[in-house]
């Protein structure tokens, strides 16, 4: 007599097999023996850019016939209206001379923005203390530049 297996015990084993593989590896991604893994290659993975080229100081730029006092403290973005009208954005320095502000409070009426809004940036050129740039805000794109003030 030949000695077969089943094909029910064949079949049992397999989804025994199959169930343990999918319950270890949910148990596995859900472990907190990895998470510090993760979060290491999250870290490795954020550049820090040490040689902005908009260092921590203050600038100006024209907006319809005024000066708008722009402020850089550490990786906040201020920008100073009139009308006690302000925004602040986190400022994320992508390499050298590209930056993405994120806003994160504003009083300011009539802008095409709100608070979470993304706006990434450009320095195209810089002649002395005057820093040109091309912002852009959606699909929408701006030219413009800063000059820095003397402290």
């Amino acid at each position: 007599m030949k000695n077969t297996i089943p094909p029910k015990c064949v079949f049992l084993f397999l989804v025994f097999t199959f169930s343990f593989q999918t319950l270890f590896s949910q148990d596995l991604a859900q472990s907190t023996s990895l998470r510090p893994f993760a979060k290491m290659y999250r870290l490795s993975n954020n550049v820090v850019i040490k040689n902005a080229i908009l260092m921590d100081g203050k600038y100006t730029y024209k907006f319809k016939e005024r000066d708008i006092l722009v402020e850089i403290k550490g990786d906040t973005y201020y920008e100073y209206h009139p009308e006690k009208e302000f925004i602040k954005a986190k400022i994320d320095w992508l390499s050298e001379y590209e930056y993405e502000l994120t806003i994160i409070d504003m009083e300011k009426r009539g802008v095409p923005f709100k608070i979470g809004s993304k706006l990434s940036a450009t320095i195209t050129k810089i002649e002395g203390d005057k820093f040109f740039y091309t912002s852009r805000l959606k699909d929408k794109t701006a030219k413009g530049s800063f000059i820095k003030l003397k402290q």
